[in-house]
């Protein structure tokens, strides 16, 4: 839980803290690199962590996982430009994706099936929790003079420290069954061809959505040479995992099952909600209402503190019921925070819980890398895209008021609007960014809606108790 709950700060904590470096490295234009550099990382190398995790030691290969998190939170907090910020996320996102996925296979090592949905809905409360606490501690070392928005990384530092402790100290592996292969062998079976190709795929899609619209117009040469990369790279892969067969990232056993696929395509929509909503919120607070920092870190406080309950409470039902519900109402995405929180926190654990109900223990690593996958391919098309949104949207609306530097006000990330707009223009950019942030918002609300329909297709599968399966091995 300890590391599930230091990633999870990772990701909350700097949302509130985004608008102050923006402003400090005049990098408005890099914000969507902030969350996708980190998310890219994590998202090319689950599936490879999944086949890690099948090979080597759990063990070793979790702990090595924590220290690279470590090592690229301590490059973010040391960093003097924008660049090597974006350098240290990709570092941390190398670390998470190990930490993402180990962490649900040592759940699956230690905890008995009818009891995981409890634990699950404990390690979910962690994002929860991180939700709450994240935002507003980011909020408050951000406005500190002398902590300042690093102190936001430095505090990971004890987090993966004590996380490490208590993985060497306490945690007792299971005595592995001996695959005969020889290192050179357990190499060649990671895939580092296909994760490569995977990378390569993923950077071309984000350098359209990062590009397009904003930086660079659609019709640029670059753009529509990422989007054809895009298209071939992942054309190879797909290619790549049916030659590969066995020896694939993805295994094809795996991903004809009808839960498997309604899982993945339903934490894609789910994340991309929720990221953008994470992300746009701040500048809505810091922009629009006025606020410092710390205020907009308290409020969001309601979003976070009924992703916490829901998602405990979620867990404890799905343990009393035997069932994990697909058809949690989505669309309560709608509306307020505290709804949004409660959809959110019911649902985001069922897709990990489904696939241990449907999958052999020997299945679970991968198919939760590829769960964990689409969890943060989502969350990063759903950044990139929502502030290519947000970023036109208030470009447009900018350039309609008469005397304002849009340059300036664009590369102030919304800090500080009242030092640099004159003030009878102020409310009307203070509008500007309202109507940016009230476009890009349509689309979390069109993944919540598409989200509800897919999860309709989540097979019904009831937890068989221990005491059931003892008594049918004895009809057996």
């Amino acid at each position: 839980m300890a590391g599930v709950f230091m990633i999870a700060l990772d990701n909350a904590i700097i949302s509130t803290a985004i608008p102050k470096i923006t402003s400090q490295f005049n990098s408005l234009n890099d914000v969507a690199w902030y969350g996708t550099a980190y998310l890219l990382t994590t998202m090319s190398l689950q599936p490879t962590f999944g086949k890690i995790y099948t090979l080597f030691n759990l063990k070793w290969t979790y702990t090595v996982a924590l220290l690279v998190f470590e090592i690229g939170s301590l490059i973010c907090a040391v960093a003097p430009n924008s660049v090597t910020l974006i350098v240290g996320r990709a570092v941390a996102g190398v670390g998470a994706s190990g930490i993402l996925c180990g962490g649900l296979v040592l759940m699956s090592h230690v905890v008995e099936m009818e009891k995981r949905p409890v634990f699950m809905g404990l390690v979910g409360g962690m994002f929860g929790v991180a939700g709450v606490v994240g935002p507003t501690f980011g909020g408050l070392f951000t406005d500190s003079p002398r902590l300042t928005w690093r102190f936001c990384f430095w505090i990971n530092l004890p987090f993966g420290a004590l996380a490490i402790l208590v993985i060497l100290l306490v945690y007792k592996p299971r005595p592995r069954v001996d695959s005969g292969l020889a290192l050179k062998q357990k190499l060649v079976l990671l895939g580092f061809e296909s994760a490569a190709v995977l990378t390569g795929a993923i950077t071309c899609l984000l350098l359209v959505l990062h590009w397009g619209g904003t930086i660079l117009p659609w019709s640029n040469s670059r753009v529509w040479g990422c989007i054809l990369g895009f298209a071939l790279l992942l054309a190879l892969f797909v290619v790549m995992q049916i030659v590969q067969r066995d020896r694939a990232l993805i295994p094809r056993h795996i991903i004809k099952r009808r839960t498997i696929i309604v899982s993945m395509l339903f934490t894609f929509l789910l994340q991309m909600s929720m990221t953008s909503q994470s992300y746009i919120l701040p500048f809505y607070f810091q922009a629009v209402k006025g606020t410092t920092a710390r205020v907009s870190g308290l409020d969001i406080l309601p979003y976070g503190i009924t992703i916490t309950v829901a998602t405990i409470v979620s867990g404890s039902l799905i343990t009393y019921s035997g069932y994990h519900i697909p058809w949690i109402p989505v669309r309560e995405w709608f509306g307020y925070q505290v709804v949004g929180g409660i959809g959110y926190g019911v649902t985001v654990q069922i897709p990990y819980f489904a696939i241990q109900v449907v999958l052999d223990q020997g299945d679970i690593p991968p198919a939760s890398a590829m769960i964990a996958l689409c969890q943060s391919l989502g969350g990063a098309v759903g950044l990139a895209i929502s502030q290519n949104i947000f970023q036109n949207s208030l470009r447009d609306g900018l350039a309609e008021i008469p005397g304002v530097d849009e340059q300036a006000v664009v590369a102030s990330g919304g800090v500080g609007l009242q030092d640099i707009v004159p003030r009878e223009f102020l409310d009307r950019v203070r509008d500007a960014f309202g109507g940016g942030i009230a476009e890009a918002y349509w689309l979390p609300i069109a993944c919540a809606a598409t989200a509800f329909v897919v999860s309709l297709a989540i097979e019904w599968r009831r937890i068989r108790k221990k005491e059931e399966e003892e008594v049918a091995g004895e009809l057996l």
